[in-house]
């Protein structure tokens, strides 16, 4: 008697569920029919995000595509990079023996596109700009330490009160960005800014400089345990001007025993002022 075809003991063979059929990707690979409906739900879902809550350009507030990340296509391109052979910012730091690097991905003019780009981040709640522009200065590879050179991230702290209104600290955003790339930890715990200390954005050159070196403060934990005797430090904050801050944050740390400091900074002013 001749046999059914089909499974065992004659049973017909089962076919799988349409959630389990396997379509041909590229490459000549066979993927699940619902690793698509997945990708096709997510991107339907952007769409749909992207209608109700348009994405606007950091600069100019054009609506971004949905290919484009916080900068348009041409705000991007156009702005200005920080070359130190043609800006030699690194000058501004010479007063710290601490100091090894410096690394930017802007230049700051006031009131063009890389003044727009700080404030966003800054005040306007543009948090997504932070990982943006670490992404761009990794992509550009204008990250002068390398994976292995750091062992502490720290940002430059913010005045409490304006940390409450604000509800973020801009530098630690960068931070946490260059955290996930250099694999070790970012933390705010240990530099802090007095209440009522005056913010530097409308000082001169030597308020800021006097400003400064009354402004900050060593967690007195970290002082007294020397946590961070003999660290590598990289010291983050959105716009180098004088460098004022950075050499009162700098005093601080050598009396804390690190061994050096690099810096990174999203963007750096044309002129000290």
């Amino acid at each position: 008697m001749r046999a059914r075809r089909g499974g065992a003991q004659g049973q017909p063979s089962r076919q799988a569920p349409p959630s389990e059929l396997e379509t041909t990707s590229q490459g000549g690979r066979r993927a699940p029919a619902r690793f698509h409906l997945g990708r096709w739900a997510r991107l339907s879902l952007n769409l749909i995000l992207d209608l109700l809550y348009p994405r606007p350009c950091a600069i100019c507030g054009r609506r971004l595509a949905l290919s484009e990340r916080c900068l348009c296509l041409e705000c991007a391109s156009r702005l200005p990079r920080y070359h130190e052979e043609h800006t030699s910012a690194s000058e501004r730091l010479l007063g710290s023996p601490l100091i090894r690097s410096l690394s930017a991905l802007s230049i700051y003019h006031h009131d063009e596109d890389s003044h727009r780009l700080i404030t966003s981040l800054k005040y306007s709640g543009y948090r997504e700009l932070a990982p943006f522009i670490i992404r761009t200065a990794l992509s550009e590879g204008r990250l002068r330490p390398q994976r292995g050179d750091i062992d502490l991230i720290l940002p430059v702290p913010i005045e409490p009160q304006r940390l409450e209104a604000r509800g973020y600290n801009q530098a630690m955003l960068l931070a946490e960005a260059l955290a996930a790339y250099y694999g070790c930890p970012a933390c705010a715990d240990y530099l802090g800014r007095y209440r009522g200390s005056h913010s530097q954005t409308r000082l001169h050159r030597q308020q800021r400089m006097l400003n400064a070196q009354r402004a900050f403060y060593l967690n007195k934990v970290a002082l007294q345990q020397r946590v961070l005797q003999g660290q590598r430090i990289l010291l983050v904050d959105d716009l180098l001007t004088t460098g004022s801050t950075l050499h009162a944050l700098c005093d601080l740390l050598e009396e804390a025993g690190v061994a050096e400091v690099h810096v990174f900074v999203a963007a750096v002013a044309i002129r000290a002022v």
